[in-house]
């Protein structure tokens, strides 16, 4: 094979050697994918970090099936779990986290606030998937900021 799997944060193609963070080969289930990606993403949010997952690759390879499950499964109420995608676990893992963090810290008044985004860049136009009417989106970085779409 052209692509092979060396170890969990390394791989080889056509003989050079690439590491990673993680490194997930054909037989990782959506379960494994949540484990390495989505469960650290959460706990860097409630520890007040920034996150983003950056799905990347050529038409049909797979992206939406790995962010959302089985094609219409938003749709669907009866999609079952071992199918269900990265975000959907990641909301319920964020919010049942913060479920938990409430009810040990009772004493306290937690408050949190969430911001999501779903960006889609293809042919260098960044398109906004929750409200596809935004036209001419810009990617802009500013010191204080940061990268945000304008």
């Amino acid at each position: 094979p052209i692509v092979q799997k060396i170890s969990g944060d390394s791989l080889s193609i056509n003989g050079r050697t690439f590491t990673f963070d993680s490194v997930a080969d054909v037989e990782a289930t959506q379960l494994d994918i949540f484990e390495h990606v989505g469960v650290p993403l959460v706990e860097n949010c409630l520890a007040g970090f920034n996150s983003s997952v950056f799905a990347y690759g050529q038409t049909g390879s797979g992206k939406t099936y790995t962010m959302w499950g089985p094609a219409n499964s938003l749709a669907e109420e009866n999609v079952a779990k071992e199918q269900q995608g990265l975000t959907p676990r990641v909301f319920e893992r964020l919010f049942a986290r913060i479920k938990e963090e409430q009810t040990k810290h009772s004493d306290q008044q937690l408050n949190y606030q969430c911001n999501c985004s779903f960006l889609e860049i293809y042919n260098e136009q960044v398109t906004d998937l929750l409200d596809p009417s935004q036209r001419n989106l810009q990617i802009r970085e500013d010191v204080k900021s940061g990268v945000y779409v304008e």
